[in-house]
């Protein structure tokens, strides 16, 4: 069978290579179509054409498009897009199919936007003629039908898809070793005579030393001498050859790292320089993030990465191919064409740099990276160890500082007191279906923070480039982190299951892919729920020992796997595999959200969750449905758990009488015409007909942790609840057996089912004492308390925070309220399980000491009695103690006999006592003199190891999040962080820098003053307090350095920082971090939100840049005091400023709320290292930004932009990057200096900016730039009604047309102006298009009428009027008086007599922006 290639006529921007299997767009970050391909050859019958995406861009949006043609490939004209493809074309876009361009499947399959680089996607025609698409080897079902009998396949590399190759299936070279290949480029390597393997030249720099054969080089002295580290290879490089080599040693001693390139020199010979940039001919060197050709920079900014940002166990790869072009690789990632001329004879040259000590060539010196990027997802794994293949073992191929032992089952961190990553070990096999992969904790260490991290990738040891931290991974992986999941190293889901980071030895960790493709996560044999869906089949187990984690041995996976099967809670954990069983489920089950739901939603904490998880990308398509019918008078109710400020609507909430199975979901559930009854905003819907407005609930106004209700009354009437208050009848005729629908619609992102309440919860399971006798706050009064996370290291806190379990031992068992009890409010627990293995038994009470996550989990005793210093009040046994001193015996019922199902509380009194109460019977008072602000305290002790909480708040439960403390406190409470008392005041007071920093930053000034003393990173400095709340932290910028680029970083660090080891910036803090970086923020060193408004590396010396955290837990950012807005939300109530005197800033001190400094700064001294190579480093500098370029995060804009969003204009007519938007509010105005005036255009033609309104640019035609339009045009402005916006975007010009365009005339009343000319105006036409160069003119109200609407965030009444900024060709218009009445000069610039600009030719307009003002 002859191998599948691409034909050699293509599209006008495609290049092929590799024997035309492979094909890439040029110049991909500038264009996004013209890059179809076709087969060379029909496909046969059932022969499957498959593709990998080798490369993918993000300037665009859509991606790669499949298909096929009727049309001879040697014949037909290439179109733009495959989507033009006529005369018997059917092509796969997104997830639609389309016949001819036409659409005839709207929902198929996977989306093809979605696809990732390294996923593959084929099709295949069946010998009956139909379509079908494969992802990643997964039939999508049948696309079309009756295909004709010859037809060509087509791949089309749109938007972000850049590059392609075709995944052979008839040949063996993907899955055999290289000698048995067959591959043209292989061959193409031993063209040369020479089979020697490529070498370092014995010859080098005079402080290099090779070693293992001469495959590896090492600079001696590296902490004294920086250069003198050249090597070379052993003989000239072959074509097409690839010469890789790994970096395994750096020091932070120098600047500048690695350079790499190829010279014509012959290493026997050569007189070895200093350093190889100083070769001044037949030498290209890849410097940092640029180009050296004989020493002289060619090209500034090259590829995707810079060589002096390259971590230990990163791959730098260089090739010459045949066509004389020079290629790098970077971690196997093609860089691009980095020369376009290289001499046909070069050697392979390294230079061991400044920072890069030592350096070992790679053994892939013949294999292309494309193909071995193939063979990685083509190829099955076959390799065991030489174990039995049935038996999963850890690899022996693993991180740098990972070891495998035991014959395969333990794996461990031989050095965990020195570094604390590069410790990923995968299996030796991928995981079978419901297979249970476990490993136990053997070994950890207390130096550094966080721990083990467990998952998935399709990554095998075999071809996996091992990453410092799996959670690095870009593609095919899903990890456990702490207590969070990450897909491709982005936070997916933020509070999962256990924290990861609180197991201890001898604590079991697992993971397991179930046969409906969910992946689950396991704790100590506890199923934590779903923590992904829809992953593929081949998965390799993968475990990284990080930071405590030091040693972990495989369980027996049979035996684990086993106990899943055998265990029922585990069993309740899985998807039903019978659908129809979750509609039938016992009626005692809990209600939960069901496994089926909307394409946007997800499910998580064991199915109490439903979330949206892409909230700010999407605003629908996420209904979530009860796992069983309602009871009639039962309760169904979430909390509004989270909430995004972008769109407009919220949560929808109601019933309905179809079954989840039997539901095709769709976009909202007000689309359903039949068996439903839904509340949207204040709207009652039947059947997706409004039957009553004006309810006495509108859901969109409700706000995160508002409680949100439903229930089927006896009568058949439908209720809703709100925060506990029923809003009476909201329709009749509801039949029974209805299942709960809510639809996490527009704002609202995430909501929880609380306990349901109904006629089977009234009573509780101890013995017949009812609800009401036990307690006044009845679950059914308000949401259940829950435990605070800061816990003894035995104790696991599950369910949502209401159930906690001591895991082992008969200490160490200490837990607290989430938050401090109010006065009168009992918090209760339930006896779950006893072990008589143990005497003495649980302790409740109330403490002052005040739990936080800051602390270090070895701060609590072994027993609540210990306490130190904190006074805390015990129920032991029958005695009531403080501080271990008894101040009462025989109090009340012993403790110590308590069985499964008794109940016990505290309650705090307002007459300040502690009151014990056992089930339901008060025990009266235990002590006196009991302050506010206490916090329950529960020691499971002895016998009892597992307790649930069956207490309700008073009023809604704070977050998980550490507690802030409660405004009604008294003034003496303050916060105990790192052994300290702290007030927390909202004045301001004095803060400090922390003696603990990064390792080039020296403080001085009595620690307000921090410099960075060499390079350009390692320069994070914190604050030596928490932040108060209200307080501004401001630091003012000393020293700039413009010899480098990007600059500071600032914001929060939600971690104690005393014992915290600093990574090199603080963008890349992995845990508790929201840091500002450029016009980002990064959570956890992951890019959360773009384009916030300031940008950071354009601020100055003098300027001052501080944070805020404010009374509702948000983080503020000043720009020279200014508040810039909101740029995080949630922020833990304790943390610590963090600054990173990054790049360009050298030197800052901490300044008063007032801006004044503390003290004169000196000027500090530099590395000579860094000013002597100043030349050299400053290749990829950029010059700082004008100070002007600081533009804050505008209120107005953001109005604007809201209502932008709620008249529903398509972003597609708008250009998709927000920084050539313009606020020209009087705020951004004067911070930009914005002229008054500009002129534009040949002739040039004065236009006035647009005061008081908000530009937002729009998409431009290829035709205008062709047109030079911007240059050559003139600029004006055309008002118009908000209800003709749309009209004009979808025809792209001004039309003449009464209903769409200003006109002008004699005596006209019209549509678009709405006012009535009595002037006779003789030099006008009917049907003109009326312009003007000042949009005071264009703007009036009688040309741009104001439009009445209620903002969506404020719920305040505004008027708005729109116009258009166009370009006009010059000698299309004339110019005359304005067509209405005015006595004064209209704008000081322009005479009246040439205010208004008219044209009535087609095509002589160019729309350019939409401009918004608000009043």
């Amino acid at each position: 069978m002859a191998s599948q290639a691409f034909h050699a006529r293509t599209g006008s921007l495609v290049t092929l290579s590799n024997g035309n299997r492979t094909a890439q767009r040029n110049h991909p970050t500038q264009e996004f179509n013209n890059g179809m391909v076709v087969s060379r050859d029909p496909l046969r019958d059932n022969e499957l054409f498959q593709v990998i995406i080798d490369k993918k861009v993000n300037s665009w949006s859509g991606s790669i498009e499949i298909g096929v043609t009727t049309q001879d490939p040697s014949l037909m004209e290439f179109p733009t897009s495959a989507t033009g493809l006529r005369e018997g074309a059917w092509i796969m876009s997104g997830c639609s199919i389309l016949r001819d361009g036409r659409s005839t499947l709207d929902e198929y399959g996977f989306d093809l936007d979605q696809l990732n680089q390294g996923d593959r996607i084929g099709l295949q025609r069946t010998s009956a003629g139909d379509l079908h698409i494969y992802i990643n080897g997964i039939d999508q079902g049948c696309a079309a039908k009756s295909l004709p009998s010859v037809v060509f396949a087509v791949i089309d590399m749109y938007g972000k898809c850049a590059q392609v190759s075709i995944v052979n299936q008839d040949q063996r070279a993907f899955i055999l070793p290289i000698e048995n290949g067959v591959e043209e480029e292989i061959e193409s390597c031993q063209h040369s005579s020479s089979n020697e393997v490529l070498r370092f030249h014995e010859r080098c720099g005079s402080l290099i030393k090779l070693s293992n054969n001469n495959r590896t080089a090492e600079r001696r002295r590296p902490l004294d001498e920086f250069n003198n580290g050249v090597v070379m290879t052993n003989r000239p490089l072959r074509d097409n050859e690839l010469f890789e080599i790994r970096i395994d040693k750096l020091v932070d001693k120098w600047s500048g790292s690695i350079e790499m390139g190829i010279t014509t020199y012959n290493p026997a010979v050569i007189d070895f320089p200093a350093t190889m940039t100083n070769m001044r001919s037949g030498t290209i060197m890849m410097s940092g993030c640029g180009i050296l050709t004989n020493g002289k920079g060619t090209r500034r900014e090259y590829g995707e990465f810079n060589l002096d940002e390259l971590t230990e166990g990163d791959y730098i790869g260089l090739m010459r191919k045949s066509n004389s072009t020079l290629h790098y690789y970077i971690n196997g990632l093609d860089q691009g064409v980095a020369s376009s001329r290289t001499p046909p004879t070069v050697y392979g040259v390294v230079d061991l740099y400044g920072m890069t000590v030592k350096a070992t060539i790679t053994d892939r010196d013949t294999l292309s990276p494309v193909y071995e990027r193939l063979e990685r997802r083509s190829t099955p794994y076959l390799e065991c160890n030489g174990e039995d293949a049935d038996e999963i073992l850890f690899h022996s191929n693993c991180g740098a500082h990972a070891m495998v032992i035991n014959s395969g089952r333990t794996a461990l961190r031989p050095h965990a007191l020195d570094d604390f990553n590069n410790g990923v070990i995968l299996t030796n096999r991928p995981l079978k279906n419901n297979e249970m992969f476990e490993v136990r904790l053997d070994e950890m260490v207390d130096k550094w923070a966080g721990s083990i991290e467990i998952g998935v990738t399709t990554h095998s040891s075999r071809d996996l480039e091992f990453p410092s931290t799996m959670t690095n991974i870009r593609s095919g992986t899903w990890m456990m982190t702490g207590n969070g999941i990450m897909h491709n190293g982005t936070t997916v889901i933020d509070d999962y299951g256990q924290n990861l980071d609180r197991l201890g030895v001898g604590d079991r960790v697992g993971v397991m892919r179930k046969e409906d493709g969910s992946l689950h996560f396991y704790v100590n044999g506890v199923d934590q729920g779903a923590g992904a869906y829809n992953v593929p089949e081949t998965l390799f187990a993968v475990i990284d020992l990080y930071g405590q984690a030091a040693r972990a041995s495989i369980v027996n996976s049979r035996d684990s796997l086993a106990t899943i099967d055998n265990n029922p809670d585990s069993a309740r954990n899985c998807f039903p595999r019978n659908s129809s069983n979750s509609s039938n489920t016992a009626e005692s089950n809990d209600l939960r959200f069901h496994h089926l739901h909307g394409a946007n939603a997800m499910i998580t904490n064991n199915g109490y969750t439903a979330c949206r998880p892409n909230a700010t990308g999407e605003f629908n398509d996420a209904i979530v449905m009860s796992n069983r019918p309602l009871h009639t008078d039962e309760l169904f109710e979430v909390v509004i758990e989270k909430m995004v400020d972008r769109w407009s609507g919220s949560i929808e909430a109601g019933v309905t009488a179809i079954r989840p199975e039997d539901l095709d979901f769709p976009n909202t559930m007000t689309d359903i015409d039949y068996n439903t009854w839904m509340l949207s905003g204040s709207a009652v819907m039947q059947d997706g007909t409004t039957i009553k407005n004006g309810y006495s609930l509108d859901l969109d106004t409700l706000t995160a942790n508002s409680r949100i209700g439903m229930i089927r009354m006896s009568d058949g009437t439908l209720h809703y609840h709100v925060d506990g208050n029923d809003m009476g009848v909201a329709c009749t005729d509801v039949p029974d057996g209805v299942f709960a629908v809510i639809d996490l619609y527009g704002q609202c992102s995430q909501v929880r089912i609380l306990p349901s309440t109904g006629p089977d919860n009234h009573a509780m399971a101890n013995g017949n004492v009812s609800l009401s006798e036990r307690t006044p706050h009845s679950v059914s009064s308000g949401v259940l308390h829950k435990f605070h996370q800061f816990c003894g290291k035995n104790i696991t806190i599950k369910n949502n925070s209401c159930t906690a379990c001591r895991i082992r031992s008969f200490n160490h068992g200490i837990t607290f309220s989430s938050r401090p009890l109010k006065s009168g409010e009992l918090f209760e627990v339930k006896v779950e399980q006893v072990s008589k293995q143990w005497s003495g038994s649980i302790q409740i009470g109330l403490t002052t000491f005040l739990p936080s996550e800051l602390l270090p989990i070895n701060s609590l005793p072994a027993a609540a009695l210990e306490f130190p210093s904190k006074v805390t009040w015990l129920m032991q046994g029958s005695e009531i103690k403080e501080n271990g001193i008894t101040l009462k015996e025989n109090y009340g019922t012993t403790l110590d006999r308590l069985e499964v199902g008794n109940h016990v509380g505290v309650r705090r009194c307002a007459d300040d006592t502690m009151h014990i109460v056992i089930n339901g019977d008060d025990k009266g008072i235990a002590a006196t003199g009991i302050p506010k602000g206490v916090y329950a305290v529960v020691d499971l002790y002895g016998t009892t190891e597992c307790v649930s909480i069956t207490s309700s708040a008073v009023e809604l439960p704070y977050s998980s999040r550490p507690p802030s403390i409660a405004s009604d406190l008294s003034d003496e409470i303050t916060e105990e962080v790192n052994g300290t008392l702290e007030s927390v005041p909202c004045d301001p007071i004095c803060i400090e820098f922390q003696e603990n920093h990064g390792k080039n930053i020296q403080l001085r000034n009595g620690n307000l003053t921090a410099c960075r003393t060499a390079s350009y990173n390692q320069g994070v400095v914190v604050s030596s307090k928490p932040l108060p709340k209200c307080h501004l932290f401001q630091v003012s910028i000393d020293k700039i350095n413009s010899r480098w680029t990007s600059s500071l970083q600032i914001g929060i660090l939600g971690i104690s920082p005393e014992k915290l080891n600093f990574p090199p910036t603080a963008s890349s803090i992995k845990k508790s971090s929201w840091v500002i970086q450029n016009d980002s923020v990064f959570h956890n060193g992951v890019k959360v939100e773009e384009n916030i408004g300031p940008n950071l590396d354009s601020l100055q010396i003098g300027h001052t840049v501080g944070i805020k955290i404010d009374e509702d837990n948000c983080l503020h950012i000043y720009i020279n005091g200014v508040d810039q807005g909101i740029v995080a939300k949630n922020i833990p109530s304790v943390c610590f400023a963090v600054v990173d005197l990054y790049g360009q800033c050298e030197q800052v001190t901490i300044v008063n709320d007032d801006g004044s400094m503390a003290a004169s700064l000196p000027v500090e001294e530099r590395e000579k290292h860094d000013i002597e190579d100043g030349k050299k480093e400053s290749i990829c500098s950029t010059p700082a930004p004008s100070e002007g370029s600081v533009v804050r995060n505008c209120e107005y804009q953001n109005r604007c932009l809201r209502f932008k969003a709620m008249i529903g204009l398509p972003d597609g007519y708008f250009d998709t990057d927000p920084k050539v938007n313009a606020c020209y509010c009087e705020t951004c105005h004067k911070m930009r200096g914005d002229e008054a005036y500009y002129k534009r255009g040949q002739p040039a033609k004065d236009y006035a900016v647009p005061f008081g309104w908000c530009r937002l640019a729009l998409r431009i035609a290829p035709r205008s730039h062709l047109l030079n339009v911007f240059k050559e045009w003139h600029t004006a402005y055309h008002g118009t009604k908000v209800g003709h916006i749309r009209r004009i975007l979808d025809k792209g010009q001004l039309v003449i047309t009464d209903n769409t365009v200003m006109l002008t005339g004699s005596s006209t009343t019209n549509l678009q102006s709405g006012f009535h000319d009595n002037r006779t105006n003789k030099n006008c036409d009917q049907n003109q298009v009326c312009l003007s160069p000042t949009v005071r003119y264009a703007g009036h109200e009688l040309f741009a009428h104001p439009y009445k609407y209620k903002d969506p965030k404020t719920r305040t009444w505004h008027a708005a009027k729109v116009a258009f900024q166009v370009c006009i060709k010059p000698g299309s218009y004339k110019c005359g008086p304005p067509s209405i009445e005015v006595n004064e000069p209209i704008d000081p610039l322009f005479s009246n007599s040439e205010i208004e600009w008219s044209t009535k030719e087609a095509g002589a307009t160019v729309l350019q922006a939409l401009l918004i003002k608000i009043d």
